[in-house]
């Protein structure tokens, strides 16, 4: 990264931490057999990984009324790959603002939906994506534990040698084992 990125990344990472952005949404723990309807955010730079992202998407669809994607694809210009279709929208470094945060109709789309978990599937820190994260009312948000934000309501713990199948893994164990509150 160049010192002109990091430091759009720091000004983006501070903004998001002195907004109340969070505290706009109703929060509820869900697992996976309640939630109807999912968000998954992730890194789709890597054609590799939108295929994984697919195979748990066609997992965790039966029975649930919306499971949806939304990939980041960190070069200006999407490719053939990126084509949005159905569960699938993305994004690019063209839909983002000086500071690194994203603008546009998808997005707003995005940040008006209210999912009732959202899953973060990023391995690396974005802040596009850390911006979706934060700025999503989602009422449940999962992702990997860091140390920049903390606006997971559950986090899984990660080390280097974890990829993207190891995190999906992890994320459906957990997801699956946990009991809301208000479960019967």
């Amino acid at each position: 990264m160049s010192i002109f990125t990091d430091i759009k990344h720091w000004y983006g990472l501070w903004s998001l931490k002195r907004s109340n952005i969070e505290d706009q949404r109703q929060h509820q723990v869900f697992n996976l057999d309640q939630a109807k309807c999912i968000m998954i955010l992730f890194d789709a730079t890597e054609p590799k990984d939108i295929e994984q992202v697919k195979k748990y998407v066609s997992k965790l669809s039966p029975g649930k009324e919306k499971v949806s994607v939304f990939g980041y694809v960190n070069e200006v210009d999407k490719s053939f790959e990126h084509m949005s279709s159905l569960h699938f929208d993305f994004f690019s470094n063209k839909d983002l603002n000086w500071y690194g945060k994203p603008e546009g109709m998808v997005i707003n789309n995005f940040l008006q939906e209210e999912y009732d978990i959202l899953i973060d599937l990023t391995l690396s820190s974005f802040y596009p994506l850390t911006y979706l994260a934060v700025a999503s009312i989602s009422k449940f948000k999962v992702g990997r534990f860091r140390d920049d934000v903390q606006v997971f309501d559950l986090t899984i713990e990660h080390n280097d040698s974890m990829n993207l199948s190891d995190l999906i893994s992890q994320m459906n164990h957990y997801l699956t084992l946990i009991k809301p509150p208000h479960a019967t």
